[in-house]
């Protein structure tokens, strides 16, 4: 991988949104507010995600995996949305499952007196979140591998 393969600005501010995301019960103890916060968080660790794309170059013209996709979804439309609803459904379960545990975790820790009971665990999470954007190696800057053969 090579340095003007990464984004940085992006595996930043993806590391920085996911630190805030679980520190914040360490800041904001009311759940209403925390919600309030979360969604100016999410709506702004968004925006400047997408501002800092780079444009994509060197893409290969063709079929690629969207075309597979669609095909698939138009030859077999109803069974395309039972397994996109399963995928849905247990995406959504998995993902408060998670959500629940860490809080929970960080929760245990306030309770048994932790400072940044919250924050600590946070900081290794918002490393997994940076390190989750930066692209697998043999890709290139917009995260799709290159044409093979040419």
């Amino acid at each position: 991988m090579s340095p003007t393969s990464v984004n940085i600005p992006q595996a930043v501010t993806m590391g920085v949104t996911t630190l805030a995301w679980y520190a914040l019960p360490d800041a904001v103890r009311s759940r209403p507010a925390r919600a309030v916060v979360k969604t100016g968080l999410l709506a702004a660790g968004g925006t400047a995600w997408v501002l800092q794309r780079r444009p994509r170059s060197g893409l290969q013209s063709g079929p690629d995996v969207y075309d597979d996709v669609l095909a698939a979804v138009n030859a077999e439309p109803v069974k395309a949305l039972g397994v996109g609803g399963a995928v849905v459904a247990l995406t959504v379960a998995l993902s408060v499952a998670g959500e629940k545990a860490i809080f929970a975790f960080g929760e245990r820790r306030r309770a048994r007196g932790a400072r940044f009971a919250h924050a600590l665990p946070a900081l290794g999470l918002g490393v997994l979140g940076a390190v989750s954007a930066l692209p697998l190696p043999g890709e290139g800057r917009s995260g799709v591998r290159p044409a093979e053969g040419g």
